[in-house]
């Protein structure tokens, strides 16, 4: 899985991370196998790269800190909310395809675009 590339790279290189993260999170999914475990794995690397990104925006004002953080709470509550039917495979293996990827892809080409951006633009320091 190939995601676009934005003018930030600490944002590429932690894209870069969930995407192995959530590859193996499908094929676990796929084969019934530690689904459990690496869901935990792919649900802390979401809450670190939210994290990240929302000091970042913190620190240096980001204008659009607001909806990016929605945007980050609505995806968060969507994993949670599949915590509790983690055993549904066919379920989880249906929203990560069907739904979290077309959306993360979304996230990435139009908000996090903006946002790294703008770090960019402000030669922002981690």
């Amino acid at each position: 899985m190939e995601m676009k590339k934005v003018a930030f790279e600490p944002m590429n290189e932690i894209h870069s991370n969930e995407i192995k993260i959530l590859e193996k999170l499908i094929h676990a999914i796929e084969t019934k196998e530690n689904v459990k475990e690496v869901f935990e794995e792919f649900l802390e690397d979401v809450k670190k790269h939210f994290e990240f990104e929302e000091n970042l925006m913190k620190k240096y004002g980001f204008f659009a800190i607001i909806p990016h953080k929605m945007e980050h709470d609505r995806i968060l509550k969507e994993l949670y909310e599949l915590q509790n039917t983690i055993d549904d495979y066919e379920n989880l293996e249906k929203y990560f395809k069907t739904h979290f990827i077309p959306c993360l892809e979304n996230h990435i080409s139009t908000i996090d675009t903006v946002t790294a951006g703008f770090f960019n633009m402000i030669g922002a320091k981690v």
